[in-house]
C-alpha cells in the first residue's frame, strides 16, 4: 500500500503527491508515516462542520471537479498518492481501497490503535482517507456522484467497496463528523486550485485566462486596439469624403438642358 523505496523529489504536494520521503533502516514506522503526512490544521475542514466547511466540501465533489478542471481519475495503490493532482497529465490520483481502509477501521474499533499490532496505519489518517472517498470525492447520498462512482468502478479499477457505506462496524459513536487534519492541506490546496486553476496547455498558459489581472489587461487592450482602428476607419472616410467634395469643386458638372 506504501512505496518505500521512493526517494526525496519535488515537495509540491499537491502537484508531485508529497515529499517522497526515503525511509531510512533507523526511522521507526510511525515516525516515516509523520513524514508523509505531516498534521496539520485548517480554520475549517479541522473543526466541527460548519456551513463553510459544508460549502468548501460540496465544491470538492467529483462532479464539480471534473466539470471545473477537466480532470480525469485513476485509482492508484499508493496512499501517499492520494489527492494527487497531475498537471501535466490533468489526473487526480485517488487512492481507492475502500475495503483495506475499513478493515483497519474495524480492527481497531474497539482499541487503541496506536497499541494496537494489527493496525497499520493511524487511525485517523485511515478515517479521513475514508471520508474523503466517501463523504467528499464520492457522496454516496448524491446520485449524481455514485454513478459516477460506479463508472469508475467498472472502468478504472476502483475498489467496490466504496460504494458500500459502514458506520456501526468500523466507527465509534464519535467518528460520525470526521474533522481533518492528515489530508486537511491537500484538501485545501484542491480547493484553492478549483477557485483559482492554473493555466492549462499553451493558450492558456498565454492570456492566463482565470487571472482577473491579466483578464483586465488583455481587454484593456483590445478595446485600445479597436478604438485605434475605429479611428483610423473614421479618418480615411473622412479624408475620401474630403476628396469627393474637392473634386467634384473642381470639376462641377454642366447641368442638362433639354
Amino acid at each position: 500500500m506504501i512505496d518505500s523505496s521512493a526517494l526525496l523529489h519535488a515537495s509540491d504536494r499537491l502537484e508531485k503527491g508529497g515529499p517522497r520521503v526515503h525511509w531510512k533502516d533507523d526511522v521507526p514506522f510511525t515516525k516515516y508515516l509523520q513524514d508523509i503526512f505531516p498534521i496539520s490544521t485548517h480554520p475549517l475542514l479541522s473543526y466541527s462542520d460548519t456551513y463553510e466547511t459544508g460549502v468548501i466540501k460540496s465544491h470538492l465533489k467529483a462532479k464539480k471537479l471534473q466539470k471545473r478542471l477537466r480532470v480525469t481519475f485513476r485509482a492508484t495503490h499508493d496512499i501517499r498518492d492520494h489527492l494527487r493532482l497531475c498537471r501535466e497529465e490533468n489526473v487526480l490520483e485517488i487512492y481507492h481501497h475502500a475495503g483495506f481502509l475499513k478493515e483497519q477501521l474495524r480492527l481497531t474499533r474497539l482499541t487503541d490503535d496506536q497499541s494496537s499490532s494489527k493496525a497499520l496505519l493511524p487511525r485517523q489518517l485511515v478515517l479521513e482517507i475514508l471520508e474523503s472517498l466517501q463523504g467528499i470525492l464520492f457522496p454516496l447520498s448524491d446520485p449524481k456522484s455514485k454513478h459516477l462512482l460506479r463508472y469508475l468502478v467498472r472502468t478504472n479499477g476502483f475498489d467496490p467497496e466504496t460504494l458500500q457505506f459502514e458506520f456501526a462496524a468500523i466507527r465509534r459513536t464519535e467518528e460520525e463528523n470526521v474533522r481533518f487534519f492528515y489530508l486537511a492541506d491537500r484538501l485545501s490546496e484542491l480547493y484553492n486550485e478549483l477557485q483559482n486553476p492554473q493555466p492549462r496547455g499553451w493558450l492558456e498558459k498565454q492570456m492566463e485566462r482565470k487571472s482577473g489581472g491579466r483578464y483586465m489587461m488583455m481587454a484593456t487592450l483590445v478595446g485600445v486596439i479597436f478604438a485605434v482602428l475605429l479611428g483610423i476607419a473614421s479618418l480615411a472616410m473622412s479624408s475620401c469624403q474630403a476628396w469627393i467634395a474637392y473634386q467634384a469643386w473642381q470639376h462641377p458638372v454642366a447641368p442638362v438642358v433639354q
